[in-house]
């Protein structure tokens, strides 16, 4: 006795793939039948009949082919992420937030990884919408999509993470990045007594000039501070501690450090560490991100914490909810706040490390 799975072989007996006319037929039912049963309508189907269906998918292994759906519904319910380096925490953290809140609202996240080269980013774009993505989220500096006019209506709705202010036809959405290095330089002047505070930072930031370089001067200048040393390396673990071993050698590591990103700043620890540096007693030092790998790194870094929760929901909205991201739109910057989450790094008081899976904080303005 055959069973219908038996029957899905081609003539050298290797199985083949399973349609959905297959399933009819085996279950005895239309295929619009077997439509309405993996859509769950738009008609409604006999309880008894759909689980007749159902066990006949099942025993014939049969997945749907969903760019024949997606050409029948117009839509692929995919989305398209392309990140600068998939390694750095904070956009390791806001990729996650991203697939989740996708997940949510019943889309699957594509991630490609540009390396900050803008020739791959543009490809990899062009690449996602080709793919017919009904969706696009840049993880990439807003510098670099200002010149690309005019805007393609045909292109899927887009908006741009990581960004420091507005870029004109897109939906773009950013910390507050100036008043967070303000808030923790300011920390380090007015409750730890630095005098003179360098800065770490990576080269082509979020704008030129980086706004977490503004906020540094600025609070400096508004408690009457000294301007450390700016040491510029890459946003990496590995660049961190290659501009706090410069530092070191030459003799210029200033009072207390700043430093633009979390990725950096484990670098920073431990080449300070390495040169016999206490820390937080000789050189307290804050950060930028509030990531996870802050928390579990010793000493635990006193971060400006993004809320990469609020974020993520945000551009999910905008790219499936009421507001239409197509280009040409009506588009607007969306900002962030960012809080200072204090911890070890900077001399404050030991805290525990989060249990929490994610980031909350005030929505954008």
């Amino acid at each position: 006795m055959t069973t219908p799975a038996d029957d899905m072989r081609d003539d050298a007996g290797r199985a083949r793939r399973v349609t959905r006319a297959d399933v009819a037929r085996a279950a005895g039912v239309s295929t619009a039948v077997v439509s309405y049963v993996m859509n769950d309508g738009p008609r409604p189907v006999a309880p008894e009949t759909a689980e007749r269906v159902r066990a006949v998918m099942a025993d014939l292994g049969y997945r749907p082919n969903f760019t024949a759906r997606a050409l029948n519904l117009g839509t692929t319910r995919t989305l398209g992420l392309v990140l600068q380096d998939t390694l750095n925490p904070f956009f390791a953290e806001l990729a996650q937030s991203l697939e989740r809140a996708a997940s949510a609202r019943g889309y699957h996240l594509v991630v490609a990884e540009s390396h900050g080269d803008a020739d791959t980013e543009h490809r990899l774009v062009a690449e996602l919408a080709d793919r017919q993505v009904d969706g696009l989220l840049l993880m990439s500096s807003g510098d670099r999509w200002r010149d690309r006019v005019p805007l393609d209506p045909r292109d899927p709705p887009t908006v741009l993470l990581d960004c420091a202010g507005p870029v004109p036809g897109r939906h773009t959405i950013g910390p507050d990045a100036a008043a967070g290095a303000h808030a923790a330089v300011s920390h380090l002047i007015q409750m730890h007594d630095r005098r003179r505070i360098g800065l770490v930072i990576g080269p082509d930031g979020l704008a030129s000039p980086d706004p977490r370089v503004v906020g540094w001067r600025e609070a400096l200048a508004a408690h009457e501070a000294s301007e450390g040393p700016l040491a510029v390396e890459a946003w990496s673990a590995a660049g961190g501690y290659r501009a706090a071993r410069r530092l070191l050698e030459t003799g210029m590591l200033p009072d207390a450090l700043f430093v633009s990103s979390d990725a950096q700043a484990v670098g920073v620890l431990r080449a300070l560490l390495e040169g016999g540096i206490d820390i937080p007693r000789d050189c307290p030092l804050v950060s930028f991100d509030g990531t996870r790998a802050g928390e579990y790194s010793w000493p635990a870094l006193t971060s400006a914490r993004q809320p990469v929760g609020e974020m993520a929901d945000l551009a999910l909205d905008l790219l499936t909810g009421s507001v239409d991201a197509r280009p040409g739109t009506t588009t607007r910057h969306h900002v962030f706040p960012v809080e200072l989450v204090l911890r070890e790094s900077c001399g404050c008081p030991l805290t525990p490390p989060s249990t929490a899976s994610d980031r909350s904080s005030k929505g954008p303005s």
